[in-house]
């Protein structure tokens, strides 16, 4: 196996049971906008705009100065107030730019347990993650990922990245839509990056790397990126794409037994399918399962990069898994392999 140093870690089933997630999909859900979790509407805030010198101001692990930094709440009822940084800086070409991070403690207040420590956790890994991508790839390396992830990569290793601006078609909720906006530095003036992007992932995946490999440069080395939090964004993806994923999710509450709620977690994903499953361990015990439904959702590119049960050791040839985080599948980094 191709390695980023190593930082390199293999994915396991006992790992994925008993590891995966830690702590982290809560949060996902909670902002990014699976409604039908919770039955209070989101609301999103502009807390205060910082710069470089001022009070409080984070220290930034970035490739780039940054000119300034948004600090956003987003809350729902009284359950919870979660932080997110944006923030504002000029790439190579002196062109402005926006980077989506996760602040290296909890800035806001939170009611759910585990929440802060969620982005705490999530700050780590993808400093860990980029630290690796610094040491063992080649500046003239190109990343392939979904907007927000690109965003990261660019900002903290300054790689350059398929497409990292989201598209407004994307989200069907104006509030929604104004904020992502707003948060990321404005739309993608080309959709068709992301477009394809999502068409990719979810097509067939052998379709997909045979469309890909007459599109993809082959005069510099090319990375995927998939995160755990990509399964939030399944909504954006769909609504790109026009396909609606077979993929479903539910929530486990906490069992005093772990193998009684894992074999719940089997038998409900049996039901649909062919059992094929993901599982991310929550605070307090719970956790939230997703099942894919159907034979085709299988087979897609996403479902074949992202840690299912039925994925793991099935990747596709042309993506030859070179990273993945410490503790817990939670973020992954496929070299694409010219044939």
């Amino acid at each position: 196996m191709t390695r980023l140093g190593e930082d390199t870690r293999r994915s396991s089933k006992p790992r994925l049971f008993l590891g995966l997630g830690l702590l982290l999909v809560g949060i996902a859900i909670f902002f990014f906008g699976l409604p039908h979790f919770f039955s209070e509407e989101l609301r999103f805030q502009k807390i205060k705009e910082m710069k470089p010198g001022d009070p409080g101001f984070p220290t930034l692990e970035g490739q780039f100065q940054p000119e300034s930094l948004g600090e956003y709440e987003i809350s729902r009822g009284d359950q919870a107030k979660v932080s997110l940084h944006a923030v504002s800086y000029r790439d190579k070409s002196g062109e402005l730019r926006r980077a989506l991070i996760f602040p290296p403690t909890e800035q806001g207040s939170s009611a759910l347990p585990g929440v802060g420590d969620g982005n705490r956790v999530r700050h780590d890994l993808w400093m860990s993650a980029a630290k690796a991508v610094r040491r063992h790839t080649d500046e003239n390396a190109l990343f392939v990922s979904w907007w927000d992830n690109a965003q990261r990569i660019h900002f903290l290793t300054g790689r350059d990245v398929w497409a990292m601006q989201p598209v407004a078609d994307a989200f069907s909720e104006p509030r929604a839509r104004d904020f992502w906006g707003e948060i990321a530095g404005g739309f993608a003036e080309d959709e068709q990056p992301l477009r394809q992007l999502a068409r990719w992932l979810t097509m067939d995946a052998d379709q997909a790397l045979a469309e890909l490999s007459e599109r993809l440069p082959k005069d510099r080395p090319v990375f995927w990126v998939v995160c755990l939090d990509d399964l939030a964004r399944l909504s954006e993806v769909e609504s790109l794409s026009g396909v609606t994923l077979p993929f479903e999710a539910r929530f486990f509450p906490a069992e005093s037994n772990i193998h009684a709620q894992i074999a719940a977690v089997k038998r409900w994903a049996g039901e649909k399918g062919s059992g094929n499953y993901l599982i991310h361990p929550l605070p307090g015990g719970g956790i939230r399962a997703w099942r894919i439904t159907a034979e085709e959702g299988e087979k897609t590119l996403l479902a074949r990069l992202l840690p299912f049960v039925g994925s793991i050791g099935h990747t596709p040839p042309q993506l030859q898994l070179v990273y993945q985080s410490e503790q817990g599948a939670y973020l992954s980094i496929f070299k694409w392999v010219t044939q």
